[in-house]
């Protein structure tokens, strides 16, 4: 019987992996918290708040149920008090891990 190995996907996104992952499910865990508090998803707090800080959010989707949900984003309004709220919880649960593996962070911009 042959043990099968794997080599190491060099694509695979930092962030996502090991105890990276769990330090960022308690980012997303107490946002999930705010936006049941708001009668809203996660993903529309998390909208909402990048629109908040002056920006102009792309989300990726390929489902139209995501892009209605998106959508309505645009209806969440964030209270100052929530908005400290999001900033004291990214301030002080800090998200870990880069964005891109080594490798793919090498083909950025090329």
């Amino acid at each position: 019987m042959a043990i099968e190995t794997r080599k190491a996907n060099p694509f695979k996104v930092p962030k996502f992996q090991g105890q990276n992952f769990y330090d960022n499910k308690k980012i997303v865990s107490q946002i999930k918290t705010l936006a049941e508090r708001k009668g809203c998803t996660l993903t529309q707090v998390a909208l909402a708040w990048v629109i908040a800080q002056g920006m102009i959010p792309i989300p990726g989707t390929t489902k139209p149920q995501r892009l209605e949900e998106n959508f309505a984003s645009r209806a969440v309004e964030l209270t100052d008090e929530e908005k400290k709220e999001m900033r004291g919880i990214l301030d002080s649960l800090k998200p870990q891990g880069n964005r891109y593996s080594e490798k793919a962070q090498a083909m950025v911009g090329h």
